[in-house]
């Protein structure tokens, strides 16, 4: 029944059936996972056309020419590995011998994403969870560091000559999100799911900090000492500006989009001058540069603690929601990740709140079963 899904042919009773199989415990729904998930990354990476899917599939009495897909993460992953993968999971979903009962419709659970919190990672090795009431206060010589759920991590440096460079990481899971300012007064808002590694007091040529994951920067000015923003495949170079940067390893591009200021963007060896209003791609694969002209504010509206999405298809919103709200969505329909929303909600408000407003906004609806997100059509 699983090929049949996936190519849009299974019948009600079907469908039915594989949605009770995959609620029956959390086993059948991991290599459900894995086994749609796969698809998608290839099909992501572009990959997916280069692989004699239907044939490898046609073998273990399959065929897969549609994708269903699960948001959680989307590591672009070998053609040969992934392929092993999904054979294996299509034969053993295709030789379940358990037929499972028709199951009631599920209610949508509550699911709010909490405040802010974070791990601060020291130059030591050692560890301090930040959470929203906790507080920090630690003299290192060199820097005082505070902290608390308002204001964020503060570095404040002191008059010391800095002998070398000692590295704090700063890491916000699923749904967190943070604030710190850096030594040098810069301000920066970290996003779910991101990291950002720093020095502990900048050196007296540069300022350089490396990122993956999303990161709105407010940098103050020092025409003596640059700021550097590194990603996993790109580099932005600035002396005083505000702009974000999403560099997620499991997005297709890093981009970099400015608000105030100027950047140069640097990848394979290319530098992209930009201005206010422009937002530079830099294709994680092929290591390509686009500069185009966008609505900088909605790129940055997160740390204004907004989702604002215009003209944005449901299978890219289902992304940042899985982010923030740490849940993972599940399209049984594959059309219904094209569909295209535009608007702007509060990021507080609850997981539920979110899926009602988009139900009534378009012909799907969902189902909330402990942390994962099922997709309908009508």
């Amino acid at each position: 029944m699983i090929p049949l899904l996936l190519q849009g042919k299974a019948t009600d009773e079907q469908e039915r059936a594989v949605r009770c199989w995959l609620e029956e415990n959390e086993g059948h729904l991991e290599i459900y996972r894995k086994y749609c998930a796969v698809y998608y990354r290839l099909y992501y990476a572009g990959e997916w056309k280069k692989i004699d899917v239907s044939r490898a599939i046609k073998q273990v009495k399959g065929k897969n020419d549609r994708k269903t897909i699960v948001f959680r993460k989307r590591k672009l992953l070998s053609g040969v590995a992934a392929l092993f993968l999904i054979c294996i999971g299509a034969y053993w979903l295709l030789h379940s011998d358990k037929q499972p009962e028709v199951c009631p419709q599920k209610v949508v659970e509550q699911i709010n994403s909490e405040e802010k919190k974070a791990i601060l990672t020291l130059a030591d090795g050692k560890q301090v969870e930040l959470v929203s009431g906790s507080a920090v206060d630690k003299d290192l010589g060199i820097v005082q560091v505070t902290g608390d759920s308002m204001a964020g991590l503060v570095y404040r440096a002191k008059d010391t000559i800095v002998k070398a460079l000692e590295y704090h990481l700063l890491s916000v899971p699923r749904a967190g999100e943070y604030v710190m300012t850096l030594s040098d007064g810069t301000k920066v808002w970290i996003n779910a799911e991101s990291e950002i590694k720093y020095p502990v007091v900048f050196g007296p040529d540069k300022r350089e900090v490396f990122i993956t994951g999303e990161a709105f920067f407010e940098v103050v000015k020092d025409s003596l000492r640059p700021f550097i923003v590194h990603t996993p495949n790109a580099q932005t170079t600035v002396l005083g500006t505000s702009f974000n940067v999403m560099a997620y390893p499991d997005e297709r591009h890093t981009e970099i989009t400015l608000l105030k200021g100027a950047v140069v963007v640097e990848a394979a060896g290319r530098n992209q001058y930009i201005k206010p209003g422009q937002q530079v791609q830099v294709d994680n694969v092929s290591k390509e540069m686009n500069c185009r002209e966008v609505n900088a504010g909605r790129y940055a509206s997160w740390k204004d603690g907004l989702f604002d999405f215009e003209g944005m298809k449901l299978e890219d919103l289902a992304v940042e929601l899985s982010r923030w709200y740490d849940v993972d969505f599940f399209f049984i329909h594959a059309a219904s990740g094209q569909k295209k929303f535009t608007g702007a909600i509060k990021r507080n408000n609850s997981l539920q709140f979110m899926l009602d407003f988009i139900e009534k906004t378009s012909d799907v609806r969902f189902e909330v079963k402990e942390n994962v997100v099922r997709v309908y059509n009508r």
